[in-house]
């Protein structure tokens, strides 16, 4: 892919799922990007097009579309305050938007959330003896801006631990007080709302005030501050899922905080290579408000 095209993409995913709503407005980010990238509107378009096989429009379409069902299925917030959140003029303009794009009406659509987490705790219920059941207890605390270099990956949700095997190739020549972590990956999809293929795993670590030891394959990504709820625990990368259930269909609808980024953070001490194979201690969070 053409670097400058990564780079929009990258830049269209971090501001429509972690910024304000000011970026949601499809024309002026598309008109900020080719600015940056020097190029005219079209001349960009059509670039992402050949490369990317998606309008830019249509791509922060598909991101504001899936920041918006997360939002939906994965809180209480009522819908007016969701449509205003995600730059909305009005919840029926909000309504029309996300119909159109899902198929369901943003209520049908959380009703269907609903109903399907409530059939998998009664499965797991039925399959879990009581005494094997734990809670994973979650905390909250203030996250400052973090800075870091990372790669994007689609297509291996289900296979993370080929990400990380992946990226340490690309940085064995880090420092080594950068190799010593900590380490990042970014999930801003759910298996429920995206297909795998299409699932993005960004893999990153802080970055080094010296902008030359960047590798090429690397973008820089910031983390922005705010308050985060986080949870810990060591698991295969088979198993993370178990966390994200937890973290956004048990304790988060009941918490009364909303999120505020449709993107969660995985965190990590030390690179976790063979995750497959090895438990890896991590945290898990999200930014909530």
């Amino acid at each position: 892919m053409d670097p400058r095209i990564q780079y929009c993409v990258t830049q269209i995913e971090h501001k429509i799922l972690h910024d304000s709503n000011e970026f949601n407005t499809h024309d002026a980010l598309i008109q900020e990007l080719a600015h940056e990238m020097r190029m005219t509107r079209f001349h960009l378009a059509r670039l992402f097009l050949k490369d990317f096989n998606h309008s830019p429009r249509d791509y922060i379409q598909r991101n504001l579309m899936g920041r918006c069902a997360l939002m939906i299925a994965h809180t209480s917030q009522p819908m007016f305050s969701i449509a205003i959140d995600m730059g909305f003029s009005s919840q029926q303009a909000f309504t029309r938007a996300f119909t159109r794009y899902w198929g369901i009406s943003p209520h049908q659509f959380r009703q269907a959330h609903s109903n399907y987490i409530a059939q998998r705790n009664r499965t797991a219920d039925q399959e879990t003896p009581a005494s094997e059941k734990t809670d994973i207890p979650v905390s909250i605390k203030s996250l400052p801006q973090i800075r870091f270099w990372a790669v994007r990956y689609e297509g291996l949700s289900y296979q993370k631990h080929v990400c990380w095997n992946d990226f340490h190739r690309l940085f064995r020549e880090l420092p080594s007080e950068m190799s010593n972590g900590p380490f990042f990956g970014l999930t801003y999809d759910m298996p429920m709302f995206v297909p795998s293929p299409f699932i993005r795993y960004y893999c990153g670590v802080l970055a080094n005030p010296d902008p030359t030891l960047k590798p090429k394959e690397a973008f820089e990504i910031t983390l922005p501050a705010g308050q985060i709820a986080t949870s810990k625990a060591a698991c295969f990368s088979h198993d993370v899922s178990s966390l994200y259930d937890n973290l956004l269909d048990n304790w988060l609808p009941q918490s009364g905080y909303s999120l505020r980024a449709s993107c969660l953070a995985e965190r990590f001490d030390h690179l976790p290579l063979h995750w497959d194979v090895e438990k890896v201690p991590m945290r898990l969070s999200c930014w909530i408000h």
